[in-house]
């Protein structure tokens, strides 16, 4: 009973001490409880200098600042993985748009509910030249932009269509309804489902 007593107390503080000195150096920070450590950057603030909005920018997990704070106006995405959903009028033409590591433009995103479209059935609407698409998670587009109106995916299709207009109710101006005499069904990689 000793010895397992012993020995838990020995990994213990030989277990602290390895996570202390690793995560007081620079150059390998990272948590020892996680065993896989990825290349991500993480969304990160600072005060305006008058103190009342923040300023979002992107780190890596070094705490090297990649994207600095301030240069977009919003950054909708925390982790960075592939791509991040950022704003800023004068650098993204008044759009939401998702970039990639290197600043790139990729796509617009499709705005629905006050941000940039959910990840639905592993796709999500992404919008190209006006025209609707869907990209997966890692920010790869999967269906080429071509569709006027689309509903998300579910259970592995979407409704969509080539021409619809978009209208306003007058009981609810802050909605858009999409009207279309011609909605057919698509797969997962575009396939007319019939």
């Amino acid at each position: 009973m000793k010895i397992i007593v012993i020995v838990t107390i020995i990994i213990t503080f030989f277990g602290y001490s390895c996570f202390q000195q690793i995560k007081n150096t620079n150059k390998d920070y990272y948590d020892l409880r996680d065993s896989t450590v990825t290349d991500y950057l993480v969304r990160f603030s600072h005060d305006n200098i008058s103190g009342i909005d923040s300023l979002f920018g992107y780190k890596d997990l070094r705490e090297n600042i990649i994207i600095q704070p301030g240069k977009y106006f919003q950054c909708f995405t925390d982790t960075f993985r592939t791509f991040a959903f950022v704003f800023d009028e004068k650098l993204t033409g008044s759009k939401v748009v998702a970039i990639d590591r290197n600043e790139r433009i990729l796509f617009d995103a499709y705005i629905f509910d006050n941000g940039p479209d959910y990840l639905n059935d592993g796709l999500f609407r992404i919008i190209r030249n006006g025209k609707i698409g869907y990209a997966n998670e890692k920010g790869i587009i999967v269906i080429a932009p071509q569709f006027e109106c689309a509903d998300p995916f579910e259970n592995g299709t979407a409704r969509v269509s080539l021409n619809c207009k978009k209208t306003q109710p007058l009981n609810n101006p802050e909605h858009t309804m999409e009207k279309s005499d011609s909605w057919f069904f698509i797969d997962k990689i575009g396939n007319i489902i019939k």
